[in-house]
């Protein structure tokens, strides 16, 4: 697979402009209230740069065993020990769980048992839940001793559970209010990192940020071009009345997943509303450290595409 260059110069859009200040100054709030530092392996980060999912064996130690309420996002998480493949703590959630019992009650199956299953999902590093602050892939990773450990990997949303397909779950969450566009770019733009080359591994900090789930309409510059395990294509960024927010941003799409199936053929000027979650672009980091190009800098991510919308986009 030839691999395209990576270029964020996503410009945000002018009538956001007078709150960057702000949202920089949230950022190095943060930031001073502590960083979170993970290091990845070179061999690692090149594998997976430009794969949609990962596929692991993995002990799961706690199942949360229900769904979260829709409001609060609908998703059911375990905590699992994937060591041959990812070996740091890590989450794995299945979004709109409530459709899916039989996979919870899988779960449940083997929870604490140190029997192994099959996960295949997005993988995700986002500094949502690092609480512990540090993590070194390949490190011993201890056995969970809740359902939501401290962690920055998750296999998020999951496709398959061992013998179960769980790409419908790909979709938009009833009852669930996501992000506002305009609002989650914003933090996402201005959130700083610094990226650490090393011997064989590369350090990635930056601060805690959340805000999961948001919803905006994706106008494609191109036509998704195909990886082994799904698709990638850069799109605008428009809020939900058709208004940019970004010029070009990388999207994520998970082969066979019905955002997956919606963008297949589309190309660009095609406009899609979506639901997106986001996560550190491994793809931008190998090309900043390989070109020792923009080492501290704003945070490199893209979006994972998990559900799409049955409105037509609003014009500009």
């Amino acid at each position: 697979m030839t691999n395209k260059r990576i270029n964020t110069g996503s410009a945000v859009r002018s009538r956001l402009s007078h709150v960057s200040v702000a949202l920089s100054l949230l950022s190095l709030a943060s930031s001073a209230a502590g960083e979170i530092q993970l290091t990845l392996k070179n061999s690692f980060i090149e594998k997976y740069k430009n794969r949609a999912s990962i596929e692991a064996q993995c002990v799961i130690d706690h199942s949360k065993g229900k769904p979260n309420t829709a409001s609060a996002d609908g998703d059911m998480h375990s905590a699992v020990r994937c060591p041959d493949e990812i070996a740091l703590p890590l989450v794995a959630e299945i979004m709109n769980a409530k459709d899916h019992l039989d996979a919870i009650a899988l779960t449940k199956e083997v929870e604490g048992n140190g029997s192994k299953v099959t996960i295949k999902g997005a993988w995700r590093i986002w500094n949502e839940h690092g609480g512990d602050q540090v993590f070194k892939q390949g490190a011993r990773v201890a056995k969970a001793e809740t359902t939501n450990p401290d962690h920055v990997f998750e296999i998020h949303p999951i496709s398959e559970l061992g013998q179960l397909d769980l790409r419908a779950s790909f979709k938009p969450i009833p009852g669930y209010s996501p992000k506002k566009a305009e609002d989650a770019f914003n933090r996402y733009e201005n959130t700083r990192s610094q990226i650490i080359p090393g011997k064989g591994v590369t350090k990635v900090v930056s601060p805690g940020l959340g805000y999961n789930y948001v919803e905006f309409q994706m106008e494609l510059n191109e036509k998704p071009f195909p990886v082994s395990d799904g698709s990638f294509a850069y799109a605008k960024v428009r809020d939900w009345d058709g208004e940019l927010v970004l010029r070009k941003k990388r999207m994520v799409f998970v082969k066979d997943s019905p955002p997956e199936l919606a963008v297949r053929h589309k190309g660009a000027g095609d406009c899609l509303r979506v639901l997106g979650i986001p996560r550190l672009d491994l793809a931008l980091v190998s090309w900043r450290t390989r070109n020792k190009n923009s080492l501290s800098w704003n945070l490199p991510y893209e979006i994972i595409v998990v559900g799409v919308y049955d409105s037509p986009c609003a014009t500009d």
